[in-house]
């Protein structure tokens, strides 16, 4: 339960603040987030400090087939948004081209935290506290979906589980068999050809 909280946290801190780190000079740096097919993602980045006039910073985002999902040159601010078309890890990666290391700055959302709820405020006239109930009870129902996916896995393993474990044990039935076989085998031919031999 305790990790349970933390991980929760942890996630509340991304989702709030996003994160910032460095990228040396002629360096490349990735992040990644895993997401389920069909969920959608919106990202902003920023280049942060005083020279960024001159910027070459670029960006790339791959799915987890190895495709391009979004691509940026040279920008000291953008924004980006998709809709994942496979499950898996999704890269946002940055590779500086300066001469300088370059603090950036990514805010990336996904699931409930990436939906415009802009239109549905407007329209009902909804109070931040509303609002924030509103992306709650989307979050439920995304974590909802993603137990539901883990059960369904977990009931796939044990299927596998039991598949193996059953063919462990008619090996093993089998490897006793033979083993009983060739001793009962090697007795009577001992015995044959000692009488053979007049020996008993």
């Amino acid at each position: 339960t305790m990790m349970l909280v933390l991980l929760l946290l942890c996630c509340m801190f991304w989702c709030g603040h996003g994160l910032t780190f460095e990228v040396g000079s002629t360096e490349e740096r990735c992040v990644f987030d895993t997401m389920r097919k069909d969920v959608l993602a919106t990202g902003e980045y920023t280049v942060l400090g005083q020279d960024t006039a001159q910027v070459s910073v670029d960006i790339q985002v791959t799915g987890p087939t190895g495709e391009e999902v979004f691509a940026q040159q040279k920008k000291e601010h953008g924004k980006f948004g998709f809709t994942a078309q496979h499950d898996g890890d999704y890269n946002v990666c940055f590779k500086n081209h300066d001469m300088v290391t370059r603090r950036i700055h990514l805010h990336l959302k996904s699931g409930a935290e990436a939906k415009d709820l802009s239109e549905i405020v407007q329209r009902d006239h909804l109070k931040p506290l509303s609002v924030e109930l509103l992306r709650i009870k989307e979050t439920i129902a995304d974590i909802g979906l993603e137990l539901r996916k883990l059960q369904s896995r977990e009931r796939e393993m044990r299927d596998i589980n039991e598949t193996i474990n059953s063919r462990v044990t008619w090996f093993s039935i089998f490897s006793v068999a033979v083993v009983a076989s060739l001793g009962v085998w090697q007795v009577l031919h001992l015995k044959n050809y000692f009488a053979a031999k007049k020996l008993i």
